[in-house]
């Protein structure tokens, strides 16, 4: 019990970050690692104190100790510009030693035909298709280990390998995930913290940057040309940290009622609120909604669609173009339904979860469960 003492140091080490007064838009790459999975989705995203499912690899690894059987999860989903993203996860309890999980992440497209590049001074358009096609991929391999400390007490991390692709150029790096989950024992409220991917900065290379240039391309003598290579910028890995708080206030054998509270803080964005709930009647039947505002509220107006006005007045842009406040309201707006089915001792579990992308449209996650 000597642990529970530090239980507020940790909670305020892992909240300081949760304050910013702008955002560093578009400053770190690997972005499919934030994409999210699972029921968590379908609660707005509000679930790093919920986790108590395999999917605990993804948001906070602490959540594995509360993992009584082994689980095996996939995770499909039809992500924008048709691009699939795909999440693969498994936990193993491992008796009273704690929980183990191991996860594979995925981002695919179809191949894309390289164009030639146009003369903007030409009234004929010169980016006509070479024949010779490219593709782009992400993927990421995780190992994560959750265990309880007290009887309430749990902590956990994950050691991940990150590689992104862009035809014959590559990026790898390696990312870790810390968390921890407190049960306070009162209406099973639970207070949580993560920190995901704290890692290396990456940058590309390949043969794509290589190159042969002149050594003295104003010299009347031929020299030999030498071999060259550019030299990628390296950029962040998408450092999240997150603070969360579920409760059930309706907890019976019959009926289930979590309400979950999110605060994140990326390191290349804008900080967010997220409320999830989940209903869950019998254990089989499950109802989720949920949803997430940025705190900055023209962020919140661009990603509903529309239009930026340039003021010349006050030579800046202005907002009133963008979504129209029932448009901004339904951003980011989730929902979800589960099934869960029990042959003997093995546990199946359907999951599907919706979310509002705003300007870049809908999106669809299903995933499959398997206990046992």
């Amino acid at each position: 019990m000597r642990m529970m003492k530090y239980i507020p140091l940790l909670l305020i080490i892992f909240m300081l970050p949760l304050h910013a007064d702008f955002a560093k838009l578009g400053t770190s790459g690997a972005q499919f690692l934030k994409i999210s999975i699972g029921r968590g989705a379908a609660m707005g995203e509000a679930f790093v104190a919920v986790s108590d499912d395999a999917s605990a690899t993804f948001w906070n690894p602490s959540g594995l100790a509360t993992v009584t059987s082994r689980e095996i999860s996939f995770y499909h989903n039809e992500w924008i510009a048709d691009i699939r993203h795909e999440y693969l996860t498994a936990a193993f309890p491992l008796g009273g030693f704690g929980t183990m999980g191991v996860s594979i992440t995925a981002l695919t497209m179809g191949e894309m035909e390289i164009l030639t590049i146009d003369d903007p001074n030409t009234s004929i358009r010169e980016d006509t298709g070479t024949g010779t096609f490219f593709n782009a991929s992400d993927y990421a391999v995780g190992f994560s280990f959750g265990r309880m400390f007290t009887d309430r007490l749990a902590a956990g991390i994950t050691i991940k390998a990150v590689q992104e692709q862009i035809w014959n150029m590559t990026a790898t790096g390696i990312a870790m995930d810390f968390g921890i989950h407190y049960n306070t024992g009162i209406r099973g409220l639970r207070l949580a913290a993560a920190m995901n991917n704290f890692g290396t900065d990456i940058a590309f290379s390949g043969r794509d940057l290589e190159f042969a240039s002149e050594p003295y391309p104003e010299s009347p003598v031929f020299y030999e040309l030498l071999p060259s290579a550019l030299r990628a910028t390296p950029y962040p890995l998408p450092l999240m940290f997150r603070f969360g708080v579920a409760f059930d206030p309706i907890a019976s054998e019959s009926n289930r009622l979590t309400i979950a509270l999110d605060l994140n803080h990326p390191n290349d964005n804008y900080e967010t609120i997220n409320l999830g709930l989940e209903y869950g009647y019998l254990n089989t039947l499950f109802l989720r909604a949920g949803y997430k505002a940025y705190t900055n509220m023209d962020y919140m107006r661009a990603m509903s669609g529309g239009e930026p006005v340039y003021d010349t007045v006050e030579n800046v842009m202005t907002y009133p173009e963008w979504g129209d406040d029932i448009a901004t309201l339904l951003n980011n707006l989730t929902a979800g339904v589960g099934f869960h089915l029990k042959t003997g001792a093995t546990q199946f579990k359907i999951d599907y979860a919706y979310m509002n992308k705003g300007i870049l449209k809908a999106t669809h996650r299903i995933g499959l469960t398997i206990g046992f």
